[in-house]
């Protein structure tokens, strides 16, 4: 029995140490193929806004995001005049909170649904100030 043991230990190393290998490639393949893309970082449907670490994050929504007519189905907690928190499918998240000056604190992580380009956007991060509650 104790001998078995021992087997069963060195055989999941061996494939523990191949899996890590895997990822460990995956990962470097991913972030070779975001440095050669210069210049404009080609998010999709990219707007005004900055983005964080925004050669990596663009190649991730090259890769990640898709087109789509069918849009989310939305489930709103709370009052669309007061804070609020929307949760949808496939996985979004978005807080919104009325803030100063007429403004909207909204914070969002998740697969974004873009109207205007009529599909999901991933990964989508955002926290910043808007005219009025933000669902999609």
């Amino acid at each position: 029995m104790d001998g078995f043991l021992r087997l069963s230990v060195g055989k999941f190393k061996e494939v523990y140490a191949i899996l890590a290998g895997i990822v460990a490639l995956v990962i470097f393949l991913v972030v070779l193929a975001c440095c050669e893309h210069s210049g404009d970082h080609g998010c999709v449907n990219q707007g005004s806004d900055s983005r964080i670490f925004a050669a990596l994050t663009c190649c991730l929504q090259r890769h990640l995001s898709w087109n789509s007519e069918q849009e989310p189905h939305f489930l709103m907690i709370g009052r669309s005049d007061r804070a609020n928190v929307g949760i949808a499918w496939p996985p979004y998240l978005v807080f919104n909170a009325p803030g100063k000056k007429g403004l909207w604190l909204m914070l969002r992580i998740g697969f974004r649904y873009d109207r205007n380009w009529h599909g999901y956007i991933f990964p989508a991060v955002a926290c910043k100030r808007v005219a009025k509650p933000l669902r999609y």
